[in-house]
């Protein structure tokens, strides 16, 4: 999580750059733009102790928004979402499933230089009956002032981006 979060950091920070470049003073915000992509996540490996996940197929749905207030600063959430996505632990055969989501968003002003980052990572690994045998569950938050902090709940850590 906390890769993911530096680089979307320094995305954020590096357009925050150009805007005050490149916007007029007094520009009216705007309604941002979205994209939306899927992608095949086989062979990500979810890692926990005493047994990691691999998985075999699926999609991953990938929402990415972002947009500009008339005061200058940034805007920007995306979600990562399994859907169908099924695994394997190596050793068996047992099928499991992914049930969750990942979420992240954040804020920069580039006339305070100041901004908010948040990430919630949460994810089950379900078994065949559709309980919880694995669990990914992290919340991180970071900001220019300093209140930065990092939760995790789960045992598992999720495939790096």
């Amino acid at each position: 999580m906390r890769l993911k979060m530096v680089a979307a950091l320094a995305a954020l920070a590096a357009v925050a750059v150009a805007l005050v470049v490149a916007l007029p003073a007094g520009a009216a915000g705007n309604a941002g733009t979205t994209q939306v992509t899927t992608f095949d996540p086989t062979g990500a490996v979810f890692t926990c102790p005493g047994t990691d996940y691999t998985v075999l197929g699926g999609t991953i749905r990938s929402i990415f928004h972002d947009s500009f207030a008339a005061n200058g600063s940034e805007h920007v959430t995306g979600t990562i979402a399994p859907i169908g996505v099924t695994l394997t632990d190596g050793t068996t055969d047992t099928v499991y499933r992914l049930a969750g989501a990942s979420w992240f968003g954040g804020n920069f002003n580039p006339a305070s230089g100041k901004g908010e980052y948040g990430d919630t990572e949460f994810f089950n690994i379900l078994g065949p009956s559709g309980g919880v045998v694995a669990k990914v569950a992290g919340v991180e938050h970071m900001g220019t002032g300093g209140s930065n902090f990092s939760f995790s709940f789960g045992a598992c850590q999720a495939p790096q981006d």
